[in-house]
């Protein structure tokens, strides 16, 4: 499995959340709650998180 840097959350009320940055071709608002007070989870949820909009992008861009 990919290991995320913790660069990709923030934490908020004690809530963890996804944030990264979206190429400008492709912008749009995309931060959303991982739904966890678990950094370890908040981790492995984001790492998920990013693989899939990486695939995502790609092929809107292919």
């Amino acid at each position: 499995m990919e290991n995320i840097s913790a660069k990709y959350l923030s934490l908020k009320e004690g809530i963890f959340y996804f944030n990264r940055r979206v190429p400008k071709d492709l912008r749009s608002h995309y931060s959303y709650s991982l739904r966890t007070r678990s950094r370890a989870v908040a981790l492995v949820r984001a790492s998920g998180a990013s693989v899939k909009l990486d695939v995502y992008w790609y092929h809107l861009r292919s």
